[in-house]
């Protein structure tokens, strides 16, 4: 089942005429209404799906410098989480809007080799933060329930991977 964000059939509810005095547009402290939301959320979701193919080629390079076997371990993981939650988010947006993102969807980041192993790490580290700001963002516009607990336990990763991050810039700064 699809739930369809955009339809053209939507017509918007008339307001009572029990209520003439009621602004029905009214949102307190400029919150968004719950379809602005949404409507965000999934332009986030399109635009980290279209972002793949940068952060295949970032944690590529990062294995490439990598200085030991076991900081190659711990990355092939962070990638390989990094690929579920894309998958994941994915299947969200697929389940809103019925449509796949594209393969060859464009995106507005830039990628850019990152200069040592170690700037890569804190880089990493940069954008998992405002990864799980966004994921913020995204889960509180989610319907509850299911789409909500599996955007949580992205955001929980996001957090595990930014530990895993740690870990080896600490390590690396030991050696």
């Amino acid at each position: 089942m699809y739930y369809r964000i955009h339809d053209e059939t939507f017509t918007p509810t008339p307001k009572p005429a029990s209520y003439p005095l009621i602004d029905w547009n009214f949102r307190l402290n400029d919150m968004q209404s719950p379809y602005q939301a949404l409507q965000e959320s999934l332009h986030f979701i399109y635009e980290a799906s279209a972002n793949e193919r940068n952060v295949e080629k970032f944690y590529q390079k990062l294995l490439e410098l990598s200085p030991s076997e076991e900081d190659r371990s711990v990355i092939t993981s962070i990638r390989e989480d990094e690929r579920k939650h894309l998958q994941t988010l994915r299947e969200i947006y697929l389940a809103f809007t019925g449509n796949q993102v594209p393969g060859s969807a464009t995106t507005t980041t830039v990628y850019k080799d990152p200069a040592s192993y170690k700037e890569g790490l804190k880089s990493a580290i940069f954008n998992k933060w405002k990864t799980n700001q966004v994921a913020g963002h995204i889960l509180a516009a989610m319907p509850t329930g299911y789409y909500q607990n599996l955007l949580a336990k992205i955001a929980v990763d996001n957090v595990t991977i930014v530990s895993k991050l740690n870990y080896l810039l600490a390590n690396l700064a030991q050696s």
